[in-house]
């Protein structure tokens, strides 16, 4: 009970936070094996997996997302979101302050993809098969830190 009254409710709360929000709140960044994992759990989806007639990604797409991933992602790349779509497709995204990016890999050699930033306000699309490069510079644009960016802007 002493020890109950020596303690403030506030009493830890400011000595924890910092290291709790540095964890909770620093970008995971790309990695290969987690997506790898990531995309293996996909390929185990069953059809119907969406509750009414979803169509699993087929492994011919996954390996070819995967591949478009190594090709445009450097180590310093936030992980993207990687969602399946009913019909087989994957949706790859990165929502970061400065900027959003999209790839709607329908098939392998078919991808839509999109992006908003500052620059590009209202939106920018590609229709996309095999060079990536474009992409690439997408990324590596939201993989700077924004004082970075700030500073090259000037």
């Amino acid at each position: 009970m002493n020890a109950l009254k020596s303690i403030s409710a506030y009493s830890n709360v400011f000595e924890l936070q910092p290291s709790l929000v540095d964890v909770a709140f620093r970008p995971q960044l790309f990695s290969i094996p987690r997506v790898k994992r990531q995309m293996e759990e996909l390929l185990r989806l069953s059809p119907g997996w969406d509750g009414y007639n979803g169509i699993p990604s087929t492994s011919d797409n996954i390996y070819f997302a995967i591949s478009v991933l190594e090709s445009t992602c450097g180590p310093t790349a936030p992980a993207p979101q990687i969602v399946p779509g009913a019909s087989g497709d994957l949706q790859i995204e990165w929502h970061v302050d400065n900027a959003d990016i999209e790839l709607h890999v329908r098939a392998p050699y078919d991808v839509h993809a999109w992006r908003q930033s500052a620059e590009h306000p209202d939106g920018e699309e590609l229709f996309l098969s095999t060079d990536f490069d474009l992409v690439a510079g997408w990324i590596q644009e939201i993989s700077e830190p924004t004082d970075a960016v700030s500073a090259a802007a000037a």
